[in-house]
Formats: C-alpha cells, sequence, structure tokens
C-alpha cells in the first residue's frame, strides 16, 4: 500500500518532468517559426523590389562613374529607399510632421542629392565627382537616418554614431536575403508538404535539361555532315551564325560575370540596409546608443587646456595683425615680407579644422562655465584671425604663382570655416541650437556652388588672362593638369596637340560611346570639348 502510495504519489512529478522538456521544446520550436515567418515576410516585402533596383543600379553606374544616367540613378535610389522604408512600417513620425528642432528638411535633402547627382554629369573633374558623390552618400544616410529614427535629442555625436551603426550593419547583413530566402522554403515546405506539382514541374525542367545536352553533340554532328553535303545548306548556316564569328567567348563570360557580380553586391547590400534598418530591436538600438547621457568631466580640466591654447593663440593672432597685416615687427633674417607671407596656408587651414573639433569636444564632453565658454569665443575669434591671415597669405600666392585647384579649393575650405565657425560661436551659448543641421546645410549649399561654377575653367580662364598680361604661368599645369572643362577657356594650341591629355581623354570619351550602351556615358563636359577639339 505504501509503495502504492509512493509510486501514486510520484507519477506527478515524473509527469512533470517529463513535460517540462516537451513545453519548452514547443516553445523554442514556435519562436523558431515566428522568426521564419518574419523573414519569409521580409523577403516578399524587399526581395524583388531589390532585384529590381540592384538591375536599375548596374545599368546606371556600371563602368560609368559620371554619365547621363547618374540623376536618375539619384531619383531612382530615393525612391527605392523611400518607398520600401515606408513599405515597411517602420518609418519615424519625424519624417512625417517635421516638428523637432533636430530634424533636417526631407525636401532639402532630397533636392540636394538630385542636384549633386545632376552636377556628376557635367563635369570631367575627378575632384568634383568624387565630392559630389560622397556629398550623396552623406545625405542619403541622414534622410535614410531620419526617416526610421526619432532624432529629439540628438547632437553631432548621435548622428555621427547613428549613421554609422545604420551603414556597417546594413553592409554586415549581406547575407540577409540568402537566410530570407531559405527561411521561404522552409515554410513552404512545413505547411504544404511536398507539392505533387513542385515535383511535376521539377521533373519536367529536369528532363528537358538532359534532352538539351543529349542534342547538343548530335546537333553538332548533323549540321557538320548536312553542312557538307550541301553547298546551299551550308552557305545558310554560315550566314545564319555569322554574328559569332566577331564574338571572344571568353571575354563575353567574364563581362557578363562581372556585370552579375555587380548586380549581386547592390542587390545584398541594399537589402542588408533595409533588412537592418527595418528591424525593430536595431532601431531601438540605435536610439538608446544616440541618447546616452552626457559625460560631464571636471570643467577645470578643460579651462586648464583652453587656457593654454588661448594665450598661444592670443599671441599668434598679434603677430598676424602687427607682424603680417599691419607690416610693424621685424621679420627674420634672411626673410622678405613676400615670402614672409606666401607660406604658412596649409598649416592654418589644419589649425583651424582643429579649434573646431576642439570646441564641439569640449562642449559635448565636459561641464559648461562662465570662464570656459569665454575661453572657447575667444578660441573662435582667433580662428576668425588665422582664417582671414591663411586667406590673405593664399591670395598673395595665387597673385605671384597662379591659380591650381588645389589653391582655390583651400579658399572654398576657408570661406566654409569662417560660416560654420559663426554657427559654433552660437553653439557656445546656446546649447539647443541645432549645429548638425546648420553645419550640412551651409556645406550642401557651399559645395553644390562650387561644384556648378566648374573650377577649372575659371583657373584656365584667369591664368591665360594673366599670361596675357605678362605674368609668368605654369604652361604644363594648363596643358596636362587640368580636366575637359578647362577646354572652353583654353586657345586651341593648348588642347588641339595629339599628345595632349585633353585630346586623349576626348578620344576615349568618344570610344566610350561607340560602346554597346555607350550613351550611358554621355556627359556635357566631355561632349563639348570632344566636339570643340574636333574629334569625330
Amino acid at each position: 500500500m505504501d509503495n502504492n502510495n509512493m509510486i501514486g504519489t510520484g507519477l506527478p512529478n515524473q509527469q512533470a518532468l517529463v513535460s517540462a522538456p516537451k513545453i519548452s521544446d514547443l516553445a523554442a520550436q514556435e519562436a523558431k517559426m515566428n522568426e521564419m515567418r518574419k523573414k519569409e515576410k521580409r523577403f516578399h516585402t524587399f526581395g524583388a523590389g531589390c532585384f529590381l533596383y540592384a538591375l536599375f543600379y548596374t545599368f546606371c553606374l556600371y563602368h560609368n562613374a559620371s554619365g547621363i544616367t547618374y540623376p536618375f540613378f539619384a531619383g531612382g535610389t530615393l525612391w527605392f529607399f523611400g518607398c520600401f522604408i515606408k513599405k515597411s512600417g517602420n518609418s519615424s513620425a519625424d519624417a512625417k510632421d517635421n516638428h523637432t528642432a533636430e530634424h533636417i528638411n526631407s525636401k532639402f535633402l532630397m533636392a540636394a542629392i538630385l542636384v549633386a547627382g545632376a552636377l556628376n554629369c557635367t563635369t570631367d573633374s575627378g575632384v568634383l565627382i568624387f565630392f559630389n558623390k560622397l556629398l550623396m552618400f552623406v545625405l542619403l544616410s541622414v534622410l535614410l537616418l531620419q526617416s526610421v529614427h526619432n532624432l529629439t535629442g540628438w547632437k553631432i555625436t548621435a548622428y555621427i554614431k547613428g549613421t554609422a551603426c545604420m551603414l556597417f550593419g546594413g553592409i554586415c547583413r549581406v547575407f540577409a536575403p540568402i537566410e530570407d530566402l531559405l527561411a521561404v522554403k522552409y515554410q513552404k515546405r512545413a505547411s504544404n508538404g511536398k507539392n505533387k506539382n513542385n515535383d511535376r514541374n521539377k521533373r519536367i525542367l529536369c528532363s528537358v535539361g538532359i534532352g538539351l545536352v543529349i542534342s547538343m553533340p548530335i546537333v553538332m554532328l548533323l549540321l557538320i555532315l548536312l553542312g557538307s553535303a550541301d553547298a546551299v545548306f551550308y552557305k545558310l548556316m554560315c550566314d545564319t551564325l555569322s554574328f559569332c564569328t566577331d564574338f571572344n567567348v571568353a571575354e563575353g563570360v567574364w563581362k557578363a560575370f562581372r556585370v552579375a557580380l555587380w548586380a549581386a553586391a547592390a542587390f545584398a547590400v541594399s537589402y542588408g540596409i533595409l533588412a537592418y534598418n527595418t528591424d525593430a530591436k536595431n532601431i531601438k538600438k540605435i536610439d538608446d546608443m544616440a541618447k546616452t547621457e552626457k559625460i560631464n568631466w571636471d570643467v577645470y580640466i578643460a579651462i586648464t587646456v583652453n587656457l593654454i591654447i588661448c594665450v598661444i593663440y592670443v599671441i599668434f593672432s598679434g603677430v598676424q595683425i602687427f607682424g603680417l597685416f599691419l607690416r610693424q615687427m621685424s621679420l627674420p633674417e634672411g626673410y622678405t615680407y613676400a615670402s614672409y607671407a606666401r607660406h604658412g596656408f596649409f598649416e592654418l587651414v589644419f589649425v583651424c579644422l582643429f579649434n573646431i573639433i576642439l570646441v564641439l569636444y569640449t562642449l559635448a564632453y565636459f561641464q559648461s562655465s562662465k570662464l570656459l565658454r569665454t575661453l572657447l569665443t575667444m578660441i573662435c575669434g582667433c580662428t576668425y584671425i588665422m582664417t582671414i591671415s591663411s586667406a590673405y597669405r593664399m591670395l598673395l600666392y595665387i597673385a605671384s604663382y597662379q591659380l591650381t585647384f588645389l589653391r582655390l579649393f583651400v579658399l572654398w575650405a576657408l570661406l566654409m570655416i569662417t560660416i560654420v565657425m559663426g554657427g559654433v560661436t552660437a553653439y557656445i551659448y546656446n546649447t539647443n541650437f541645432s549645429l548638425f543641421r546648420y553645419m550640412l546645410m551651409v556645406l550642401t549649399v557651399g559645395w553644390l556652388v562650387f561644384s556648378a561654377l566648374h573650377p577649372d575653367y575659371w583657373i584656365a580662364g584667369c591664368n591665360i588672362k594673366a599670361g596675357e598680361n605678362g605674368a609668368a604661368f605654369d604652361h604644363y599645369y594648363l596643358r596636362k593638369e587640368l580636366s575637359l572643362d578647362a577646354v572652353a577657356a583654353l586657345p586651341p594650341e593648348f588642347y588641339r596637340d595629339e599628345d595632349s591629355g585633353y585630346y586623349r581623354r576626348a578620344e576615349q570619351y568618344q570610344d566610350n560611346l561607340d560602346e554597346f550602351l555607350g550613351i550611358r556615358k554621355f556627359n556635357v563636359s566631355r561632349a563639348y570639348a570632344s566636339d570643340k577639339i574636333g574629334i569625330k
């Protein structure tokens, strides 16, 4: 009886022990099924769209960095990501109401991307093309970021971290389409079992494939025999197959492989970016990372460092005012005023950029105080003096040695530093000022204007005009170093020589247009230059 009671009382415990693993297994299986359903849904949502976008991307940009397809690529990319982020249901409310202070107007970002894309097909300058692409990449990243995330309270560091996480996370998910496709197949097997129609279709395809393989040697043998038997049939076959005589099979296969690889990479990256940035877990992860509390390090550390730097800057600024501008200080032995003034501009540009980083870093990681704000303001004021000094030195240098792209670019950079520094000064006294938005808009507009003006054209025109007035200029630079943008401002003897870089680049451009689908590579500047040079 006792044994029976013991057995009777032991059974429920044994059943509990047996059923516990079953419950956990069922829960794990259900979690796995939910994850598979999620991946299946994602593949159905993004798969076809990413495949079409990959084909579009390849058509527009394969071996075509600055053709007429670039503005279409820019518009298509905006439509693609905007459409599929909305389709995923994870778009941020900020993207809809534009009420947050940090939010950058989406219309401005899209317009700037389209303008940068259009400018790419109007210039031959590699530097302009590179920075146009970089600007498009940055603006698109910001647009995607604010389309998915709530930007309230985000600072510059949050933008940088959020953008980096969004992009690298997407790149790390390049294998997501394979995982999702396997999930689709798994779901089909789990829900439907083996489908007889699928088996029949597979059998038909397999049989047709075997039949084609068997028929190929038979057909070749028959064509050889029949061609030998009848001259008219032989001529018919030769005329029919003549399109293959000039076709290099190995080269064609290799080119097709490269195109397919390019398209596959575009598909995987675009799918990975959408997969990563529409996942609620990843969205929350980036939001939490961006809203980390400010690190309030001891203010006296910042005061000490900035005070020492400020003293050095005040002395240096005094030297610029009395030594460079007013010429009231004696120069070192062996120096003339011209030689003294015509160097040091690149070092000053670097110091100006360092000052912007120094001020932003101090405001981001140290406690605020009136004395610290005063020191930072003095550093900003000294930065203005350094900017003027660098610009003055560069102008004197240009007056003696004429223009180059780098020298003109330095002047543009100094102008941008001056405007950006105004926003940094405002940020010192009002940390709610949206400095990132201000800097992005200033630099975007500034670069688009600089790019649209085609600097090489103005460089060539100014240097030629200076040469006509008797000033010496670098003939080699004008003949070899500028892009085809400069042809419109150059005399014919600079570009009609068949050994000149302009002639060779224009000739290569015409050869590219003669290729299959070469119209993709049409470029306004190159077309104008090749026509003026006289290359047909």
